[in-house]
């Protein structure tokens, strides 16, 4: 997006808020349709609330000005436009007229106090009735104004960051962008749960998740439905399985680089980390089993065996069978955590370790990557009676998860949708992967790579001797981002860095190489 379109959009936001606040302001007006007349009624002067008192309204809202007030304002309107339907008469006299020739006529400087039957309406607070009409008014307004604001932000989502060459671009995080999002079929999936399963949709359910997508990630995996416990995010899946094995001082082998949020899941419950670095084929297996002759005793191995964030790298058939015999041989488990496996865009699939050998595996996955980032749905995969303790877990962590998340996804997967999905994720990876290897040799001779075969991300290597502490700072001043590989690693990796691409469009990859190797050439 240019400097123009930019400012354009922000225009149209502007008008969009002003639009929303004409809006908010007259749901706290009286209805346009005209009151049937009424006769002038005398009102009686206000009276100031003795000490300590306050009216019903008074202690229902605040009292202060603006949109705070728009609750209390609409209530009142339609009060009025009742009242007035109704028909309005004089408040009665308190009591009949005494003869005057007992009672002194009253005195002109003191009228007569109201009395309580005409108080004005606001003295009683909203009913339910009131409230939930004024919330339906206030939603239909948010309804129609959400679309076009949602759609103008999204615009902006990589002008955040405004720099002299142009709009910030991002190749930081690893999301899809949202063009390759399959948001009608999710529409869809939505319409489905609560028409198909409304109980199961919005009950709590239980801790094992939501049964029907259970069932299906067992069937998938070729395994019993008490082998598999579906989760709120693969993070929370690998939260409860860390917490179940993993103690101070616990020896726990880490990908050298690896995932940050491993890194510090780990270190967080006091692990003792065993980094071992990783090869263009995945982890070097030599090296770990020189640990393990050595007196490591891990408890756990944290492997992602394919498309490996940040590496971009994949295990090996022959690696993963190495690994199950050294996990099998010094008896400690394999996390294999593979989000990504469904995102090969060319080359040969590589069966899973749980599939080789599931006797000392966990499998961890996510529809994060396949599905959509927000549905926040992962599950793990394991010996029904370690899924067993991490269900006892669960139970004590949150009940239940996102029952709502796991229909959806459910119905997403069973119609088939996910198929379709998955296919245009790759062909967008695909390409963006292809361009940015490209552009980087082209631009960027000095960088090293390895080109992915799927997945979301590249891994750099630059020059002996580059601070990519120093790259990040010039590279963000020239409207770049990308995540240092210091981020990564325990020590070391102050030449490397991490690049996404599955959230930028061909274009911002070719651009956004182009700012980084100038911001490379200005060290």
């Amino acid at each position: 997006m240019d400097e123009q379109s930019v400012t354009q959009t922000i225009q149209e936001l502007e008008r969009k808020l002003g639009e929303l606040e004409r809006t908010l302001r007259a749901m706290g007006a009286p209805p346009a349709e005209p009151a049937p007349p009424q006769p002038a009624t005398p009102q009686p002067a206000p009276q100031a609330p003795a000490p300590g008192e306050a009216s019903a309204a008074g202690a229902f809202a605040p009292r202060h000005t603006g949109f705070g007030r728009i609750v209390d304002e609409s209530i009142e309107a339609e009060r009025g436009l009742e009242a007035a339907s109704q028909g309005s008469a004089p408040a009665p006299p308190a009591s009949p007229p005494a003869p005057p020739a007992r009672t002194p006529p009253p005195r002109a400087a003191a009228p007569v106090p109201p009395a309580p039957a005409a108080s004005p309406p606001r003295a009683a607070a909203p009913g339910p009735a009131e409230l939930l009409r004024f919330r339906e008014r206030l939603e239909r307004a948010a309804r129609d104004l959400t679309h076009d604001y949602d759609e103008l932000l999204g615009r902006l989502s990589y002008a955040a960051m405004p720099t002299t060459t142009g709009p910030t671009i991002s190749f930081a995080r690893g999301v899809p962008s949202l063009d390759i999002i399959d948001v009608d079929g999710l529409k869809e999936a939505a319409v489905r749960a609560f028409e198909s399963d409304p109980e199961g949709t919005t009950a709590y359910g239980t801790a094992v998740g939501y049964p029907r997508l259970r069932a299906w990630i067992a069937d998938k995996h070729g395994v019993e439905v008490d082998r598999v416990l579906v989760t709120n995010g693969s993070l929370q899946a690998d939260a409860f399985l860390f917490d179940h094995l993993v103690g101070a001082g616990d020896e726990v082998i880490v990908e050298s680089p690896t995932y940050d949020r491993t890194l510090l899941g780990l270190r967080q419950r006091g692990a003792q980390l065993h980094p071992v670095a990783l090869q263009p084929d995945g982890i070097d297996t030599a090296a770990l089993a020189a640990l393990l002759e050595g007196g490591v005793r891990p408890k756990l191995a944290h492997i992602i065996p394919n498309f490996q964030n940040p590496a971009g790298y994949t295990l090996s058939l022959r690696k993963r069978e190495e690994l199950l015999e050294l996990a099998a041989r010094y008896d400690f488990v394999v996390l294999e955590d593979d989000p990504y496996a469904e995102l090969r865009f060319t080359g040969e699939t590589v069966p899973t370790m749980l599939s080789i050998d599931g006797s000392h595996v966990v499998y961890a996955s996510s529809f994060t990557k396949t599905v959509a980032p927000g549905v926040r749905v992962g599950y793990l995969v394991g010996p029904a009676e370690l899924i067993a303790a991490l269900i006892k877990r669960a139970t004590n962590t949150y009940i239940s998860p996102n029952m709502v998340s796991e229909s959806l996804v459910y119905e997403f997967c069973a119609s088939g949708k996910i198929a379709g999905s998955i296919e245009t994720v790759k062909r967008a990876l695909a390409e963006r992967s292809s361009t940015l290897c490209q552009a980087l040799r082209r631009e960027l001779p000095e960088a090293e790579f390895v080109e992915p075969e799927g997945g979301y991300f590249l891994w750099v290597t630059l020059p002996a001797g580059t601070d990519v502490h120093r790259l990040f700072d010039a590279a963000a001043e020239r409207g770049v981002a990308f995540v240092k590989g210091t981020d990564f690693l325990l020590e070391g990796g102050e030449n490397t860095l991490r690049l996404a691409y599955s959230g930028v469009t061909t274009d911002e990859v070719e651009e956004g190489v182009r700012r980084l190797a100038e911001a490379y050439r200005s060290l």
